[in-house]
């Protein structure tokens, strides 16, 4: 989980927090916008557009998630 202190923002940033997706059913093209639904332990799932982009660094190693 993200720990998501009330009235703080929380930032996702490649490197740091971030959102991993799994089981994707079709491949993600860079500039289009996807919608994702968050959920949330104590509240309300909350759905947020999401714009595909480019990793900021090509090659990044994901191999530890």
């Amino acid at each position: 989980g993200l720990p998501l202190p009330a009235g703080e923002a929380v930032a996702l940033a490649p490197g740091g927090n971030h959102l991993m997706l799994m089981e994707l059913t079709a491949p993600l093209v860079a500039g289009e916008t996807v919608p994702l639904t968050l959920t949330f332990a104590d509240a309300a799932p909350v759905t947020v557009q999401a714009k595909v982009r480019q990793p900021a660094m090509a090659g990044m190693d994901h191999g530890a998630h």
